[in-house]
């Protein structure tokens, strides 16, 4: 076949709707091959992650654990009191005898950070009329 043969079938309205179809088609396979490529990355992730996090061999917990061991498994009621006393002496060793603690609570994150803020700015830009 020759060239002008070839063109033959994609000129006119019925060309171009083959011509579209075609296009169509080889767009949407790409899609749904890239699509494909992501499922199969999910699980490769999920195999990855399952291997890093492999339950370690449990051990028996010898007779003389250490003092840090003991702290560990304490329950998060009976640390606040020594957070508090640990804070409290962090402060007084730093600011001396004039501060003093009464209470502490963990910090909330803002909602929105600066960064955030300046990002969301900085992509409007132009589009405020």
């Amino acid at each position: 076949m020759t060239e002008s043969a070839i063109a033959a079938h994609f000129t006119g309205v019925s060309g171009g709707l083959v011509m579209s179809l075609i296009a169509f088609s080889i767009v949407f396979i790409v899609i749904m091959g890239l699509m494909f490529i992501m499922m199969g990355m999910k699980h490769v992730c999920r195999a990855i992650d399952g291997c890093k996090k492999a339950p370690a061999a449990p051990t028996a917990p010898s007779a003389q654990a250490s003092p840090a061991a003991k702290a560990v498994a304490t329950p998060a009621a009976e640390d606040d009191g020594e957070l508090l006393a640990v804070i409290s002496a962090a402060i007084a060793a730093m600011c001396g005898s004039a501060a003093r603690v009464v209470s502490f609570a963990p910090v909330k994150a803002p909602a929105g950070s600066r960064w955030k803020f300046i990002g969301r700015i900085q992509n409007t830009e132009g589009f405020q009329d």
